[in-house]
């Protein structure tokens, strides 16, 4: 591949998955050459086959559609010479391109043997934060007309026009962002380095530099954008509701026993084993209820993010009058930290992850934030513990940028990572900390004795815990471990 190549960008419509016994209904090629759309190619096709009702009501294309048409033997060497010699492009390379190839093999031709480039990835790594990388939804966003979705040639000429656009954006990157994404891209689908290889770039960057990475001008945080931010992240978590719940009287009562202790003793440290379908959660969400209306600010800690939205879902059902008490604050998670991003260059990942740091530099030249959260796509949130840490540059501290213009809540659900990365500034704005936490108990009890503040730990790694007081002098402060059986009747 280089600047003289001519990109075949092809569509295909088809029956089912090739293999399910597919056949292809429609052909749709666009080619590119001089990063210009120079012809158009396009075809329906007999499959021999009657087109599934789905596929009709998707596509528009009816069986009298096809009824005349060539079936694809006939097609075959016409289109195996059009695309031999070219760069095979699509919208999800991997559907078209062996679907295309698998059907060259059943009728007994060669398969074509061509570089590849899918768009999808190179999107999004180009346009790193779009909400939906579905072609229709993509090319909409960017001003690119699709009149009908899923017509082949429609498409094809779609996606040639997505591609040109890629080419203009790259154009616009910095030379050293560029050799960031050529040096970084070897496991990625297909040519996607070459694409990157045949943008020039610009010399200049109206941003800064840290490291490695070209940045955006930092700006301060709108407030408004913070809520944004926290808001989107509280809907996320209400996506999937729980069932409703309720509380339960032994709950209350549970609730209202560790409201005199933490509040009538110096104790600071609290161990709870709770016996399984107890309903701790609600107990300790309306223990936070209680002691918030006394002026406590108070953060609960899950063992992951799945566990934060489970509670964070059940503090909205059982607590609706004060339901606006309970946030998923910010944290360190959320944010990029460039040493830590610069670290994991070091080592070249699974497609996936590799994928995601590309995204992250290239993001960077535009996110006057840092916050993970601008990606709504494709970015899972267990990989922002791939790009944060507890600890970030000065001049590039997103977070401690980002709290200068943030109130933490007044009963706040995080998960264990989050905490990890933020506990310096936790312990700062908060008065008890409950902890709900198992597999991940072992990162967190040795810094335990260390804080100053009230602490409620629950877990069910008794063993642990039991083993973990008995060897250690707690001469600066009383513990006390906690029995459901003993004290709750």
């Amino acid at each position: 591949m280089d600047e003289n190549s001519t990109f075949s960008i092809v569509d295909l419509e088809t029956t089912a998955p090739f293999k399910e016994g597919g056949h292809i209904i429609q052909i749709g090629i666009s080619f590119v050459k001089n990063w210009k759309i120079i012809n158009n190619f396009q075809t329906m096709v007999n499959p021999g086959v009657k087109i599934p009702e789905q596929i009709v009501d998707l596509t528009g294309i009816k069986n009298k559609d096809v009824e005349n048409a060539p079936y694809f033997e006939d097609l075959a060497r016409m289109i195996h010479d059009q695309l031999s010699g070219t760069v095979f492009v699509a919208h999800n390379v991997r559907y078209d391109f062996p679907y295309l190839n698998g059907e060259f093999a059943r009728i007994k031709m060669r398969r074509l043997r061509l570089e590849y480039v899918d768009t999808v990835q190179l999107a999004q790594i180009v346009f790193p934060t779009m909400n939906s990388y579905k072609l229709d939804e993509l090319v909409s966003k960017l001003g690119i007309n699709l009149p009908r979705h899923h017509r082949a040639d429609q498409d094809a000429s779609a996606t040639a026009q997505l591609f040109l656009k890629i080419h203009e954006h790259l154009q616009e990157f910095p030379q050293n962002t560029l050799n960031n994404l050529i040096n970084h891209s070897k496991s990625l689908l297909g040519n996607t380095e070459t694409i990157f290889q045949l943008s020039k770039g610009k010399r200049t960057f109206p941003g800064d530099r840290y490291g490695p990475f070209d940045i955006a001008r930092l700006k301060k945080i709108d407030k408004g954008q913070l809520i944004k931010w926290i808001e989107a992240k509280k809907q996320s978590s209400l996506s999937k509701p729980l069932p409703a719940t309720v509380l339960r009287p032994r709950q209350e009562s549970f609730a209202n026993i560790l409201q005199s202790k933490i509040t009538g003793k110096n104790n600071k440290i609290f161990s709870v084993f709770s016996r399984p379908r107890f309903g701790k959660t609600n107990a300790y969400l309306d223990l936070a209820v209680k002691i918030a209306a006394k002026g406590y600010k108070i953060l609960i800690i899950e063992e992951n993010y799945l566990r934060r939205r489970s509670t964070f879902q059940k503090s909205q059902s059982l607590f609706p009058e004060n339901k606006d008490l309970f946030q998923i604050p910010i944290t360190r998670k959320d944010f990029v930290s460039l040493d830590k991003l610069a670290d994991a260059f070091l080592t070249e990942d699974n497609p996936s992850r590799q994928l995601a740091k590309l995204r992250v530099i290239s993001w960077l030249l535009k996110s006057r934030t840092g916050n993970l959260n601008e990606f709504v796509n494709g970015f899972p949130e267990p990989l922002f513990n791939f790009f944060s840490d507890q600890d970030s540059p000065n001049k590039f501290d997103y977070f401690e940028r980002s709290i200068s213009s943030y109130t933490f809540p007044s009963i706040a659900i995080t998960d264990l990572d989050s905490f990890l990365r933020t506990k310096n500034e936790f312990s700062r704005e908060y008065n008890l900390f409950i902890f709900d936490v198992d597999k991940g108990v072992s990162n967190l009890i040795d810094m335990l004795p260390f804080f100053s503040k009230k602490i409620i730990l629950f877990t069910q790694a008794q063993s642990y815990i039991k083993n973990w007081y008995s060897i250690r002098d707690f001469s600066d402060m009383n513990s006390v471990i906690l029995s459901l059986g003993s004290e709750l009747k």
